[in-house]
């Protein structure tokens, strides 16, 4: 994701973009409606190390992550998590993108508020501030569960003090009405 005021190169988004087509093809078709990019090289399917056997610009590093090495002369790494494995629980919305499909922003804001709220490194807080204020542009967020809902609060609070609760309510819409008079004491 974006940080703010520092463009990511034409070659690098270029690579990146082109990535996912190329990890679609390790998916069989029957599969690929599962495939969600959450992050610039990062997917959610099912595969293996036996996927990538003879796959055109990929390989498997020693840690065993999956590689890409794209034209542009660069090696994205990709990680492939299981949806309900514990690292991500659930994806709300997901929009088509080439073969596969892309969490939605708002998706995205409640991955990043996770790491806000148990690190709060500078990389992360720039992204949750992007993401948000991204969401609020959008003005669509889905129902979201009282779990995800305190760490967004949370995550929100730790950048932005008690403006924070103020603009998570905000940005909570139709969907989450009562949790959003909550926050504004109602």
């Amino acid at each position: 994701m974006p940080k703010p005021n520092v463009a990511i190169p034409a070659p690098q988004r270029e690579a990146l973009i082109e990535c996912f087509p190329s990890i679609t093809r390790l998916v069989r078709p029957e599969l690929r409606h599962q495939l969600v990019l959450v992050r610039s090289a990062a997917s959610i399917a099912h595969s293996s190390e036996g996927a990538t056997a003879g796959a055109l610009n990929f390989s498997i590093e020693s840690d065993g992550k999956i590689a890409f090495d794209a034209p542009q002369g660069f090696r994205a790494r990709v990680n492939i998590i299981e949806l309900g494995n514990g690292c991500i629980e659930r994806i709300h919305v997901a929009e088509p993108f080439h073969d596969g499909s892309v969490a939605s922003m708002s998706d995205l804001l409640l991955l990043r508020a996770v790491t806000v709220a148990d690190r709060g490194g500078d990389g992360d807080i720039a992204d949750f501030k992007w993401l948000l204020a991204g969401v609020a542009r959008r003005g669509q967020f889905p129902a979201i569960d009282d779990e995800e809902l305190a760490v967004l609060v949370r995550a929100g609070e730790s950048c932005l003090g008690e403006l924070g609760r103020l603009v998570i309510a905000a940005i909570l819409g139709k969907n989450n009405e009562a949790a959003a008079l909550g926050l504004l004491g109602y």
